[in-house]
């Protein structure tokens, strides 16, 4: 994640200078929604869900409460949302909560019965949607097979300019002199792209399926006007990981320079993790309908259900360490060990996001039996905590501090002057997040080997077995 983007986007949006924003959309009566809202708390934000959780239809719907400068580009729902002989679309209610400059107002789309009522005197707002056809490779598209036979010359070219090409290369890992669109003397209508490289010019006829994509991409972000709203249904298509970070990066930027809203949808973790909790949006689908989560951690978000794996209970827990410290605690006895066998457990973000989720799982929301488990410092009304009042990592390095390090020279296998060192200097640390990465880069171990071999040393000197059978008990009865 570039940290200095973020943060910077982040001050400015909290200082309001996006002065056109779409920050909330609700949906009643179409495709599972049932009057969820999702909330748009950052510029740029990233839905995530499987195939069928309503990414898409959220989308579109994000489209069409604007009206556009253009009344032929305007999105309406009808062209989306339409009446078949299998789909009767009706009942349908779409709310918006649109901010323009200071003043933030209410619309309302709906479609009670056959036609659909547009909201009286609607915003007006540039709207870009990109859907998945745009990645359609071009001599399937409909009219370009004849361009790529017929063609003999080009009769106009509109070139990329500089500095969105060299953004391009950027993104694509590749230097391109040149990155143009050239109309044919066969049909005016259709533009075909062509990039130069330093062999020569290579039309999207013949380009890869990333680049093909990502030029086509980068011809329409390249006019998007200030304050637009851009919605990109999976931006990472045909990329490959690299390129994923850095079209999120640029998007990023793109945002902060012209003040343009982004939401797009995503099944990738690199765009995930390119991204700050806040602009991370799960629609979780459960056997009492969809749920949204908000700030979810981008493993949890992307995580999937593997077909040969049947955990009994879903165990939710802050952070990878939080994860360790609990099955150290399950392993220190040969009672509680057993349920490392029935459990599978998900680091899934901060307290908040955990708190949320243990809220869905008591009320049955969550399609699968589950228990959340905060750090002692984060409690919340519907999850168990872990041991003591402090951050797992305070409560592990001063119990051990408390009986002189016991044990931990032969768990390490160095020295106790060198260890204890090492242990003391990184308690002067103020952040604790960082103790365990102290101590690894004193005694040539990873910051995941030293927290495993700390909980270890913990949950056999210094754990309270009433603690440790509260968590089981716990775990249990969301088992049962």
């Amino acid at each position: 994640m570039d940290y200095a983007e973020v943060n910077t986007i982040r001050d400015q949006f909290q200082a309001g200078l996006w002065p056109q924003f779409l920050q909330m959309v609700s949906i009643n009566g179409l495709r599972g929604w049932t009057g969820q809202a999702v909330e748009f708390n950052f510029p740029v934000v990233a839905i995530v869900g499987e195939n069928g959780s309503g990414k898409s239809t959220l989308l579109k719907a994000a489209t069409c409460v604007y009206n556009q400068e253009n009344k032929d580009k305007k999105f309406y729902p009808s062209a989306f949302f339409v009446d078949t002989h299998w789909d009767a679309i009706k009942g349908v209610t779409l709310t918006y909560r649109v901010k323009r400059g200071h003043n933030i107002d209410t619309f309302r789309v709906s479609k009670p019965t056959k036609r659909w009522r547009d909201p009286e005197n609607p915003p007006k707002r540039n709207v870009y949607l990109l859907d998945i056809s745009r990645t359609l490779p071009l001599d399937a598209s409909a009219g370009y097979a004849k361009i790529a036979r017929s063609a003999a010359a080009e009769i106009e070219s509109d070139e990329i300019n500089d500095e969105f090409r060299q953004r391009l290369s950027h993104v694509l890992g590749r230097t391109y002199q040149k990155a143009r669109f050239a109309t044919s003397d066969v049909d005016a209508r259709r533009q075909i792209g062509v990039l130069q490289r330093e062999w020569g010019e290579v039309s999207q006829f013949h380009q890869g399926a990333g680049e093909d994509a990502t030029l086509d991409l980068f011809r329409i972000l390249q006019n998007v006007p200030n304050n637009a709203l851009l919605v990109i249904d999976e931006v990472e298509a045909s990329l490959h990981p690299r390129a994923q970070r850095r079209l999120t990066r640029f998007l990023l930027w793109l945002s902060r320079q012209r003040r343009v809203q982004i939401i797009l949808s995503t099944h990738s973790p690199y765009v995930l993790e390119e991204l700050p909790q806040e602009a991370r949006v799960l629609l979780l689908p459960g056997p009492q309908g969809l749920s949204v989560v908000y700030g979810a951690s981008p493993e949890f978000a992307m995580s999937r259900l593997d077909d040969e794996v049947h955990p009994d209970a879903h165990v939710f827990v802050e952070d990878r360490n939080a994860e360790i410290w609990l099955r150290e605690i399950l392993a220190s006895s040969p009672e509680t060990s057993e349920l490392l066998h029935r459990i599978e457990i998900n680091p899934v973000g901060p307290a908040n996001v955990v708190g949320m989720l243990g809220s869905l799982g008591k009320a049955g929301k969550l399609p699968y039996k589950s228990l959340a488990i905060t750090d002692g410092d984060h409690p919340y009304q519907d999850c168990q905590k872990l041991p003591g009042d402090l951050a797992p990592e305070r409560v592990v390095f001063n119990a051990l501090k408390a009986i002189g390090w016991s044990n931990l020279p032969d768990r390490f296998g160095i020295g106790a002057g060198s260890l204890f060192t090492a242990l003391e200097d990184a308690l002067l640390e103020p952040d604790h997040h960082k103790w365990p990465t102290l101590v690894g880069n004193q005694v040539a171990k990873s910051a995941t080997s030293v927290w495993e071999i700390l909980c270890t040393e913990w949950s056999r000197s210094c754990l309270d077995k009433n603690v440790r059978q509260d968590i089981a008990s716990a775990i249990i009865a969301a088992i049962q």
